[in-house]
């Protein structure tokens, strides 16, 4: 099985190295792109919980999102890429991500959907997502080799909640964000555990 084919970073790793550049001549070191994300992730937070401004929580949502594929980008050219580092990185997404959903139901306190509350839902997404991201952590952590699969990676969850912001659609679209993340993650432990177990039964040369 091939990586997905639906990759955001794909389309994006162009505008990536360009807004790059500035970063990398003023020497500026990856990690502080990393909290620089944070920052706006909680930007979104207040934006979305003061306002209920949707639109501008998008498109600090696409910022978080972009930000993040800068980083890695800042990383490489320098040569700052370390274990230290992407586990910051890792951590700060995840916490990032916490926040981004948890914005939700606490800017639109005692709405429904489909008969469960925001909060719910907020839970179910998040799960989605870190399940997702530990299940490939894990997977590769035991040696395998095909793990960029299924269409709901970080990138596209993130894009996903910036074109529902767009739409003014955030409050519906958290069961589809849910679902995003629920799916991919059920998706990748059934392959990752296929792949194991393939690995497993394959014989070995003496």
């Amino acid at each position: 099985m091939s990586p997905s084919r639906f990759r955001l970073r794909k389309i994006f790793r162009r505008p990536v190295q360009v807004a790059a550049k500035p970063f990398i001549k003023m020497n500026v070191h990856p990690n502080t792109i990393t909290y620089l994300s944070l920052l706006v992730a909680f930007g979104a937070f207040l934006t979305l919980v003061l306002t209920q401004n949707q639109l501008v929580f998008g498109i600090l949502v696409f910022i978080v999102g972009f930000l993040d594929g800068v980083d890695g980008a800042v990383a490489r050219a320098t040569g700052k890429s370390s274990p230290k580092g992407a586990f910051t990185d890792s951590l700060i997404d995840k916490v990032a991500e916490a926040i981004l959903i948890v914005a939700i139901p606490i800017a639109y306190p005692g709405q429904t959907l489909l008969g469960l509350d925001l909060s719910s839902w907020a839970y179910f997404c998040f799960a989605g997502w870190l399940l997702t991201s530990y299940s490939r952590a894990r997977a590769e952590s035991v040696g395998v080799a095909d793990l960029d699969i299924g269409i709901g990676a970080r990138s596209e969850r993130l894009f996903t909640m910036f074109l529902l912001s767009l739409v003014f659609m955030i409050v519906p679209g958290l069961a589809l964000l849910a679902f995003l993340g629920l799916g991919t993650a059920v998706y990748r432990i059934v392959n990752y555990r296929g792949q194991i177990i393939s690995h497993k039964e394959e014989p070995t040369l003496e």
